[in-house]
């Protein structure tokens, strides 16, 4: 039996590989990349040093990688009994960027708290406790999911709460990664289609709202239509990345060669650090990189599938959630399909708040793995088999 189980933590129930070990093999190939298109990316930012960034990026991958292996070894069950502290420390966080000294803003939004020389990103960080409260919330409540009180109503509330402070930062873009998850969580967890259609279409309404009523996001719309004709304005940084795609080719144009982050393209070794891929490494580099983000979500996919219970299927599946839409979102604003947007790539964008959080995510997809042993249903004919034999 010994045997059987340690052979079970490397290979999925089916006897192909774990799709949690193809998860934590996708986010060390994109944190490679990372690590080496950003040396590149912020080469010309003066900071004192050429190896600045790549020696703070290089800091929090370390601390990730800490941070993980303790989380890998957590119970998971364990943790729900703090669940509504968790979700209330959440609540705390987002909170913190509107004490006067502690919450920093920057570039128009204030997200960021700064205490001495640690800045970190709240709405990053509570990602964590969100997930963890509706996974817990749902599995409580497994017999009502489909009641309208109970079962969307309530939760609709808890996940709102922290939407709300979001976009009271403000920062849309990270709200609608909030409100991707939450309607994928809700509709996983089986609330029925009849509410969650029309909250929807009325959420998608209320962010229009916001856009139009706010005359610098709505100029970022109206040029995002017109990219071409606005270049020199709001467009700026989205045409600057068409540009860079351009110049990268097939082949790119070699590692270090670029020439948009050299003051042309903003935000070039966070945000927008996808088209210094384009432009160096080329078509085939960027192909590879949306491949290798869309086998994350497959394996992902693949993974929660062989959950024992409705909150360790949830809980995966949101850290699956938050990790492809984010992806999807940047992607899209990088390649010009969708409204520019503050958003890191995930495991390849300078920054500490959102690779640690990333880093978490991928941790408990991993934790999951190690504490299952195949479907419910396909334990439950092993054991008949057994019992027949």
């Amino acid at each position: 039996m010994a045997k059987k189980s340690k052979k079970q933590s490397h290979v999925g129930a089916s006897g192909v590989l774990n799709p949690a070990l193809v998860v934590l093999v996708c986010a060390t190939l994109l944190t490679v990349l990372g690590i080496t298109i950003l040396f590149s990316a912020s080469l010309h930012i003066n900071k004192g040093s050429p190896y600045f960034f790549i020696e703070k990026q290089a800091i929090w991958v370390g601390i990730t990688l800490l941070v993980a292996l303790i989380l890998m070894l957590v119970n998971l069950d364990w943790i729900r009994r703090f669940i509504w502290v968790g979700y209330l420390l959440g609540i705390g966080v987002l909170l913190l960027v509107f004490v006067p000294g502690i919450g920093t803003t920057i570039n128009g939004s204030r997200s960021w708290v700064r205490m001495g020389p640690i800045g970190f990103q709240v709405a990053e960080i509570a990602k964590v406790s969100f997930v963890f409260f509706a996974a817990h919330y749902f599995s409580s409540i497994r017999s009502e999911n489909t009641t309208f009180l109970r079962g969307f109503i309530y939760p609709g509330i808890g996940m709102g709460v922290y939407i709300a402070l979001v976009i009271a930062q403000p920062d849309l873009g990270t709200a609608l990664i909030y409100v991707m998850v939450a309607v994928g969580l809700l509709y996983l967890a089986g609330v029925r289609l009849v509410y969650l259609v029309p909250s929807v279409l009325l959420g998608f309404s209320g962010v229009v709202a916001l856009i139009y009523n706010d005359a610098e996001r709505w100029s970022r719309l109206t040029a995002f239509w017109n990219m071409e004709a606005e270049k020199a304005g709001d467009a700026y940084q989205g045409w600057q990345a068409l540009l860079a795609f351009g110049a990268g080719g097939i082949d790119g144009v070699g590692l270090g060669n670029g020439r948009q982050q050299q003051s042309f393209l903003p935000e070039a070794h966070n945000d927008f650090i996808f088209a210094i891929i384009g432009e160096e490494l080329g078509m085939v580099a960027t192909l590879a990189v949306v491949t290798i983000y869309g086998v994350l979500f497959i394996a992902g996919v693949m993974h929660i599938r062989n959950a024992p219970n409705t909150y360790q299927y949830l809980l995966a599946a949101g850290c699956v959630l938050m990790i492809s839409v984010q992806s999807i979102l940047n992607l899209g604003v990088v390649t010009g399909v969708l409204p520019t947007t503050g958003l890191p790539l995930p495991f390849i964008s300078y920054g500490g708040s959102n690779y640690l959080t990333m880093g978490v995510f991928v941790a408990i997809i991993l934790n999951t793995s190690l504490a299952w042993r195949g479907p419910v249903l396909q334990q439950s004919k092993r054991k008949l088999k057994d019992i027949e034999g």
